[in-house]
């Protein structure tokens, strides 16, 4: 783990090959072994792969996010803020478990927090109480 953590980096800039889709089902398993406060599980997954829908992804906010679109996956985290009080906490660590784990399958990945950051005008309520990560 300790070596995970010594090689993690954010990585902005991607190659042009796709995520073999074991890779992908491993990244979609992982956060829903993360913990959570009470069990909750408040979070909600989207795992994009559509060049298209990671353009308008990378338009999520004015600045910060334009490298999504040369991303092979995205994956926004969202959740139901009635649903726990904490639930900010829990889905920043199910996306942190999610960078871990594409670090160890040797994938480069790059948190994009959008909650309470600049956003376009195009980007619907539901997308400001999110994170994403890109990987």
């Amino acid at each position: 783990m300790l070596d995970i953590l010594r090689k993690r980096r954010s990585v902005r800039k991607y190659k042009d090959k796709e995520i073999e889709p074991e890779f992908i089902e491993l990244l979609e398993e992982a956060p829903l072994r993360s913990p959570s406060s009470r069990n909750f599980r408040p979070w909600r997954f989207l795992f994009i792969t559509d060049r298209a829908k990671l353009e308008e992804l990378s338009r999520a906010k004015t600045s910060g996010s334009s490298f999504v679109k040369g991303s092979s996956l995205g994956v926004v985290v969202c959740a139901d803020e009635n649903e726990s009080d904490v639930w900010i906490g829990d889905c920043s660590i199910t996306s942190i478990i999610l960078q871990l784990t594409s670090q160890s399958l040797g994938l480069g990945s790059c948190w994009i927090q959008i909650r309470k950051r600049m956003h376009s005008s195009i980007i619907t309520k539901s997308f400001q109480r999110s994170n994403l990560v890109v990987l």
